[in-house]
């Protein structure tokens, strides 16, 4: 069973994903587990090339995301997977099927049966960073507003919540956890502690400090890292205003998002 530091991570990492599930199961009344599937399938999709496949549909209203849960489901029953971007037929699915049906297993496994409950989707308690069962407001729209981690600022009026106990601040003392990324690998293309510094060094220069991956059961492959920059200035160059980042690293595909720690437990 996943620690709840890890789990409390994958929640934070698919947030988008998780505001779409309560969308269509509570805005527009669809089956969970149906709902579950697609989102799997999707989910699979973007693993094999169709990158923001979940963000545009989040983006799309609700008669067009009714539209491509239907074709979803078409495409579990039938093997027959939607147009997108470029045509993707039967033949195409049958001589990949053996990779579709593991890949999408996969995908179910270590993400879907994680993030997703019966009827709405799995939520993060910021007071003590753990997994929650909670309505996610449907406005927000993106993993940061989701969660409120890009305010800057205070509202006018506002006191600033500073912590009087806190030591005396240096220019160039950061915090950690400030300066790291929450890094995820496709399933069976892990990206060794070698291959992601020497892909942010060759993009960046040398700003890692650290790369620490995930430690797994033998024959499992890791599926999760967090990578240490020397600032945090980095960090808004990887994202390029983005929420997650998507690489190819040695024909393999690496997500990045800031990461968010959770709270020491009272």
């Amino acid at each position: 069973m996943a620690r709840v530091g890890s789990l409390v991570h994958i929640l934070l990492f698919y947030t988008i994903e998780r505001l779409l599930f309560n969308r269509m199961v509570c805005s527009m009344g669809k089956n969970p587990q149906l709902v579950k599937k697609a989102l799997a399938l999707w989910l699979m999709l973007e693993e094999i090339g169709y990158h923001d496949l979940i963000r545009m549909i989040h983006s799309f209203d609700n008669n067009t995301i009714e539209s491509l849960f239907d074709k979803g489901l078409q495409c579990l029953d039938s093997y027959y997977l939607m147009q997108l971007n470029q045509p993707m037929n039967r033949r195409f699915f049958y001589y990949n099927r053996e990779f579709m049906h593991k890949s999408y297993m996969h995908v179910m496994e270590t993400v879907c049966d994680k993030i997703f409950g019966e009827t709405l989707a799995i939520e993060v308690d910021e007071s003590g960073m753990r997994p929650v069962i909670r309505p996610i407001g449907e406005g927000a729209s993106s993993h940061g507003a989701a969660l409120g981690i890009f305010r800057t600022h205070n509202e006018p009026g506002e006191q600033p919540n500073l912590n009087p106990d806190a030591g005396e601040f240096y220019p160039g003392q950061t915090p950690e956890e400030t300066r790291s990324m929450f890094l995820t690998f496709s399933s069976g293309y892990p990206l060794s502690q070698e291959e992601i510094v020497n892909f942010f060094t060759s993009n960046w220069g040398p700003v890692v400090k650290e790369v620490v991956i995930e430690r797994t059961r033998p024959g499992q492959d890791p599926v999760h890292g967090r990578i240490i920059f020397t600032t945090s200035l980095v960090i808004p160059m990887v994202l390029n205003g983005q929420v997650k980042a998507k690489f190819l690293v040695n024909s393999k595909h690496l997500w990045a998002r800031i990461y968010v720690p959770p709270s020491p437990r009272r």
